[in-house]
């Protein structure tokens, strides 16, 4: 498999990384993005671009349905190109995997559909917006959309667990080195488990 030139990352002392690069961030609704991004925005001195912030702060949107914001996607990416031109960006977004911008790295976060709905009832999301997100992880809907727009430059991260800067690090690191793991969530999950999605 031929990889994405990875060159601006340097690894430093003890391990730690060196980021000259943009870093596209995205996944299912409840994967983690937000925390993650802050978490290697620090690790790595980079400025972290939430773009949900952007949609709404600079009305990229084309409407509102039930207080849900629908992106203009033209002029979203027009914006979201702009800021890339500095380099040491993370954008986050479960948008992003819709777009094909100029990145370096894009992790695609995954979680088990479980874990998901968990997380999406938690944050008081309607039943059939939690359903609707469980199958787009169960289908591996980001992943997909994400190799079509960004090809060579996608990974995967499992998120069901909590997890450190010093893992996301690692898994960076071997998937220069050519490893990345093969999440199929369809290969897990139960047949009765899989029915309330159908």
């Amino acid at each position: 498999m031929e990889l994405p030139n990875l060159g601006q990352i340097t690894i430093i002392n003890q391990g730690r990384i060196r980021l000259f690069m943009r870093i596209i961030i995205t996944g299912t609704p409840g994967t983690g993005k937000t925390a993650i991004a802050k978490m290697l925005g620090k690790e790595l001195g980079c400025t972290v671009l939430h773009v949900n912030d952007i949609l709404k702060g600079k009305k990229l949107y084309s409407k509102i349905i039930n207080g849900e914001y629908v992106a203009n996607f033209g002029g979203l990416k027009k914006y979201l190109k702009k800021s890339l031109e500095d380099k040491n960006i993370i954008l986050e977004s479960h948008l992003l995997c819709e777009m094909d911008l100029p990145a370096d790295l894009v992790i695609v976060l995954r979680c088990s559909p479980q874990e998901i709905e968990k997380r999406l009832l938690k944050r008081k999301y309607p039943l059939e917006k939690v359903r609707e997100n469980g199958l787009s992880e169960l289908l591996d809907y980001c992943q997909i959309k994400a190799i079509s727009n960004y090809g060579n430059k996608v990974m995967q991260i499992d998120a069901t667990r909590k997890i450190g800067t010093a893992k996301i690090m690692a898994e960076i690191r071997r998937f220069n080195l050519g490893k990345t793991p093969n999440i199929r969530w369809l290969a897990k999950i139960s047949q009765k488990e899989l029915e309330k999605y159908f």
